[in-house]
């Protein structure tokens, strides 16, 4: 049960959990008390540290608040759940031991941030069990989940309708009817053929079309798509050999029937930027099948850092919003996404995405420009790419100089990129420097170029990645503030507190 536009009720939640943050303390003092190990200790005790406490629940509160755990009442993974509760957790408990030893309190007992730390844990995932509960009851008892229109009347729209619209338990979509040729035994509610379905989407009310055609025209589809575009509805296939459908590119998977969506190109606007709605898998795709197309257009690969600076400049924003795609570089983008509803947004970065595409070059032979950084590092890059990635061939490489290029020796750089002939033309200038560069020269160089900001460094080894760890929780932005504080902790600071602020607002 998603309410994003709602502040009360995520304030109202945030708020419930620091209450229970605080009396969970209290009741950790009280089991303190009359536990006998340690020394002696008294329930007035509890009330003297209790500002402590509320700095710890404070800690705890803001940690979730980032993460996003107040956008959402349903508990999507327990596992998952309970590791970043006891994650966060425990950084509270480190700010409170930080606190204790900066104003030198050392009466307070060990056993008791024992016992708080893992009633907390306990608590905080009881109580959101417990809201994933009533929140699917709510949705049942009102009956809010979308609404399905169901288009096939064959095996695979039978299974469709037995697994999941009949699944035990199953709150994920409520079942307007089903078009088909003809009425079909076992499918209730019949509404029509496929010809009906824009008089029909004028007088019901549905939220989401699913195909489960046991044969698939790409006419009809097609058909289909257009309506469905007319009517804003969400589109999804089962496809006729789903068993054989990659995991990545489903939808959501419900009684082990997949759903892949259709629409290639969905976007999510975050801050007046269009993020495109993709993972790797298809942003892979998409590249080989509109290379030729987008010869001479560019690719964004944007983080919060030039979402936000592209909130603050009307320029750069309408840089970043002509580019082809603007694909989901940082977490917190392709997380916002998700909780707009695109379930299937994923985080495609700069440097994996070059990698992606190195790899492609074995069997797809691509062509491949290198645009930025030093000459010293672009070497290292060279011998890098001809060792790991054989079958890659490297068109080119440029090391611009560190000042703006004259018109005359600008024109001499694009024509020697063009006589190259790549396929793609990977820009390392850094943001907003390289969008901007690339929206400078759209239809000048013949290529796809994409901006991939330190991509060079991470593949010749001058700066490190994150452990994949703080990558799968949206910490690389830590890891890189570690290895280059000077320069970067003004940018987090200030574009991430921008960030945070307008999430809050929406």
């Amino acid at each position: 049960m998603h309410y994003h536009k709602s502040k009360f009720l995520r304030f109202a939640n945030a708020a419930f959990e620091f209450l229970l943050l605080i009396l969970t303390f209290i009741f950790a003092g009280w089991l303190r008390s009359y536990t006998p190990m340690g020394s002696q200790f008294f329930m007035w005790d509890i009330w003297t540290f209790l500002p402590i406490s509320a700095l710890y629940a404070l800690v705890i509160v803001g940690c979730n608040a980032v993460l996003g755990s107040y956008r959402t009442l349903h508990l999507r993974n327990s596992i998952k759940q309970l590791f970043l509760i006891a994650l966060t957790s425990l950084m509270g408990l480190a700010l409170m031991a930080t606190a204790f030893y900066v104003f030198r309190v050392s009466q307070l007992s060990r056993l008791l941030l024992v016992y708080y730390y893992l009633l907390s844990v306990i608590m905080i995932y009881l109580k959101r069990l417990v809201f994933d509960r009533l929140a699917d009851a709510y949705v049942r008892k009102h009956d809010i989940v979308p609404r399905a229109l169901l288009i096939g009347g064959g095996q695979l729209a039978h299974r469709f309708f037995r697994d999941v619209i009949e699944g035990r338990g199953s709150t994920a979509m409520q079942y307007v009817g089903y078009l088909d040729a003809a009425p079909r035994e076992g499918l209730p509610a019949y509404l029509g053929t496929v010809d009906s379905l824009y008089e029909l989407l004028q007088t019901h009310k549905v939220d989401m079309i699913v195909l489960a055609q046991d044969v698939q025209d790409v006419a009809t589809t097609q058909r289909i798509m257009m309506l469905a575009d007319n009517f804003h509805l969400r589109v999804a296939a089962v496809p006729v050999y789903n068993d054989y459908v990659s995991s990545r590119t489903e939808i959501s998977t419900l009684g082990g029937m997949r759903f892949v969506d259709l629409r290639l190109l969905n976007t999510c606007e975050i801050m007046g930027v269009n993020i495109v709605v993709t993972d790797m898998e298809k942003t892979v795709r998409l590249l080989e099948e509109k290379l030729e197309d987008w010869r001479g257009k560019y690719i964004c690969v944007a983080n919060v850092h030039t979402t936000v600076t592209a909130h603050d400049d009307p320029t750069y924003q309408a840089v970043q919003n002509g580019a082809v795609m603007a694909l989901p570089d940082g977490g917190p983008l392709s997380k916002f996404s998700r909780e707009q509803g695109y379930v299937d947004a994923a985080r495609v970065t700069g440097p994996d995405l070059m990698k992606e595409m190195l790899k492609e070059s074995a069997d797809k032979h691509y062509r491949h420009y290198f645009y930025g950084s030093t000459q010293e590092t672009l070497d290292i890059l060279k011998a890098t790419i001809e060792k790991n990635y054989p079958g890659a061939v490297i068109a080119g490489m440029y090391s611009p100089p560190f000042r703006p290029l004259t018109p005359e020796e600008d024109a001499a750089v694009i024509r020697r990129i063009n006589e190259t002939k790549p396929d793609f033309v990977w820009v390392g200038l850094g943001a907003p420097k390289q969008e901007r560069w690339m929206a400078a020269h759209e239809d000048k160089v013949q290529a796809v170029m994409v901006g991939v900001g330190a991509a060079f460094d991470y593949e010749a080894g001058n700066i490190r990645r994150a452990p994949m760890w703080m990558q799968r929780h949206n910490l690389e932005w830590l890891y890189r503030l570690m290895q280059d504080p000077k320069r970067l902790f003004k940018r987090y600071l200030t574009t991430n507190i921008k960030y945070l602020w307008w999430t809050w607002k929406q």
